[in-house]
């Protein structure tokens, strides 16, 4: 048991939970934490990560488990806790301001701010003991407790011009309007491509981190442009990915990146918003390939999703630790002997020359240095007899390592990316997968609306043991937009088009920037700045997650103001996709929507689920889905509702549409002409 509890003992976040008994004073964002730096005129040290972060644990136990070191912090210094997942918008507010002054950013993510939270000095992992062209933390801390003792004016001084830049910063672009969106999304195209590694797949070199977005974007223009060779770059990336060690090919799932070039050590936390966006990239590109090895990895990320991150009643927990036993990827790592003493000869046999198993190893963890680690990946493609033998051992290699101690799980259930998980499954559902993933879609959806939700139904972020917090975020607002557009497509229920509208307008009226363009990030007006995110990373930005979805409400339901608002958004995002088009890929996605002739498929009658499933038959990514009932938020929709009984489908574009359709062949037909 500790001797020491701080004041983070009665949170609910497990990052800051796990700080809760350091013998550092540590307090939690909020009035507080500001009223005692005032009052005892100390600058803050803040310090962002969150539970899986790797180097957070290993700057916990060299530093912030150091008496030496709290004694220090505690003495000079304020020191605050914030989870970045619970918080993205504080996160974002002082990653900002670390690029700013290093060029670079990550996690655990340390800054010092003056008491009114304005930043003076940063950084991201500060060793114990300085070295290598990085100071040590102690050192650190003992120089800007002397220069905020000594050159106090100087720091305030700082501290003012960087908190204007952040401000600056924060507001983006001055936007640009997209008259040429074609030529827009040519360039986007071209420059993506030019990324492309035609070795090893993926886009970039190392550390390569599974953005999809960016193929994504490259898939559905591969069919808009009729591009076999984009198709293949596509193609390419999602077999290296499910190959690569990147892959967990004992339990499934993806790892959240890989630290070299070729997709095979990963860094082994396994994140929620990775795994839910994959599953319907994989569902639409075995769709587009009608090949059967994507379902292969969209069944392997339900599995997991489902066994390691459900929580009671349908929601899904955020992430798994890279750490078990005090050393990254034991969980998932294994030894030549381990697999021969499971294996039979053939077997293993196979394991070695399909898996690439070694004595020698292709991992080791810096700090635990253990010789013989192997990341399994799969060398070539298995055979069909292989792919057997390969299942036998895998199933034994999975019952060995459900005894082993698991990586910890964060099991608090955010808004966003559980919205991530909810438009993947619907999107499998969409793409063929069957109405079991449209099931999983509805649960976890089910499950937000009970515990996350509040009573004018607009969404919070964060849910753990029966608490949710307070918040706005455009994150969760855009994301949970975009799911119920997908589920509405997966399901064909009215009601969640209806859900969607009102989610539009309340986004809107939260969040835009009716001067300068865009939707800022966070309702929060006592943060330092108000940001707009334009960046589409591991997780897409708001901005274009918002304009997609509104594009894609207008369509569906005859609106063009909500198409105008997606313009908006778009224009404010012109010039960012013109200069660094593949820091941008879901907003390319956008404007691809929004250039595409609208292409809607309008269901009506009775028993149009048998039709519904067919459309799987042929990859039109343009084409979206809705059903004609009495309660449609269209005119145009409704009106089609009384025409017949009859399961009728009619492909329409705007309120012009081609003759009906009712049987099933006719209708693959029909769309395989669009």
């Amino acid at each position: 048991m500790s001797r020491w509890t701080n004041a983070l003992a009665g949170e609910v976040s497990p990052y800051l939970l796990q700080h809760a008994h350091n013998p550092v004073d540590w307090m939690p964002w909020g009035e507080a934490a500001w009223k005692k730096a005032k009052a005892e005129n100390k600058p803050v040290f803040l310090s962002i990560g969150y539970s899986t972060c790797h180097w957070c644990h290993v700057m916990e136990r060299e530093s912030f488990e150091s008496e030496a070191v709290a004694e220090v912090l505690n003495r000079d210094f304020v020191p605050v806790k914030v989870d970045r997942e619970e918080r993205p918008d504080v996160d974002r507010v002082y990653m900002t301001a670390v690029q700013a002054m290093t060029g670079q950013g990550g996690w655990p993510l340390s800054i010092w701010v003056t008491p009114e939270g304005k930043p003076f000095y940063g950084g991201t992992y500060f060793p114990p003991v300085g070295g290598h062209g990085r100071p040590g933390f102690l050192d650190a801390l003992r120089q800007i407790s002397a220069a905020w003792r000594d050159r106090r004016e100087e720091v305030a001084g700082w501290a003012e011009e960087l908190a204007e830049r952040i401000r600056q910063l924060g507001e983006g672009t001055d936007g640009s309007p997209i008259d040429d969106a074609g030529k827009i999304l040519v360039a986007g195209t071209d420059r993506l491509a030019m990324e492309y590694d035609r070795k090893h797949g993926g886009f970039g070199g190392a550390p390569k981190f599974p953005r999809p977005s960016q193929p994504l974007f490259l898939l559905r223009r591969s069919w808009s442009e009729k591009d076999e060779k984009l198709l293949e770059m596509v193609r390419h990336t999602g077999r290296a990915m499910r190959s690569g060690g990147i892959y967990d090919q004992i339990g499934d799932g993806f790892h959240r990146y890989a630290v070299d070039g070729a997709w095979t050590v990963p860094h082994f936390e396994k994140m929620l918003y990775d795994n839910g966006q994959l599953m319907g990239w994989y569902a639409e590109l075995g769709a587009a390939t009608g090949e059967k090895w994507p379902w292969e990895v969209v069944e392997g990320i339900d599995r997991y999703l489902w066994r390691d991150l459900k929580i009671e009643g349908g929601g899904l927990a955020s992430a798994e630790d890279a750490d078990s036993e005090g050393a990254e990827g034991k969980f998932y790592v294994w030894t030549r002997k381990e697999i021969r003493e499971l294996a039979s000869g053939e077997e293993f046999k196979v394991a070695e020359e399909i898996w690439g198993v070694t004595e020698e190893g292709n991992f080791m963890d810096p700090h635990h240095p253990v010789q013989g680690w192997n990341v399994l990946v799969r060398k070539r493609v298995p055979s069909r007899e292989e792919e057997k033998i390969l299942e036998g051992i895998r199933s034994k290699l999975e019952k060995r390592r459900a005894d082993r101690i698991r990586p910890g799980r964060d099991d608090k259930v955010l808004t966003s990316w559980n919205a991530l998980a909810i438009s993947g499954y619907a999107k499998a559902a969409r793409w063929g997968g069957g109405r079991s993933y449209a099931r999983r879609a509805e649960e976890a959806w089910g499950f937000l609306e009970k515990n996350l939700f509040r009573a004018d139904g607009t969404p919070t972020h964060r849910w753990r043991n029966g608490r949710k917090d307070d918040a706005h975020l455009l994150e969760d607002y855009a994301g949970l937009l975009q799911a119920t557009l997908d589920l509405h497509q997966a399901t064909l229920k009215s009601s969640y088009l209806h859900r969607a509208v009102k989610l539009a307008e309340k986004m809107l009226a939260c969040f835009e920037d009716p001067k300068g363009g865009g939707l800022w990030s966070s309702a929060d007006r006592t943060l330092l700045a108000r940001m707009k995110d334009d960046y589409d990373g591991a997780e897409p930005s708001g901005n274009a997650v918002a304009a997609l979805a509104l594009i894609e409400l207008g369509r569906l339901t005859d609106q063009a103001s909500w198409i105008g608002a997606a313009k908006r958004i778009l224009d404010w995002l012109g010039e960012r996709m013109r200069r660094l088009p593949q820091a941008v890929p879901h907003a390319l996605l956008a404007l691809q929507r929004l250039s595409e002739p609208p292409a809607r498929l309008v269901l009506a009658g009775e028993e149009v689920e048998n039709m519904r499933e067919v459309l799987a038959k042929v990859y039109r990514p343009d084409l979206l889905i809705t059903r004609a009932t009495e309660d449609h938020p269209s005119d145009f929709v409704r009106g089609l509702a009384s025409r017949t009984r009859k399961a009728t489908a009619y492909l329409c574009e705007g309120r012009s549409c081609q003759l009906p359709v009712e049987g099933e062949a006719e209708l693959v037909k029909q769309i395989s002409r669009g």
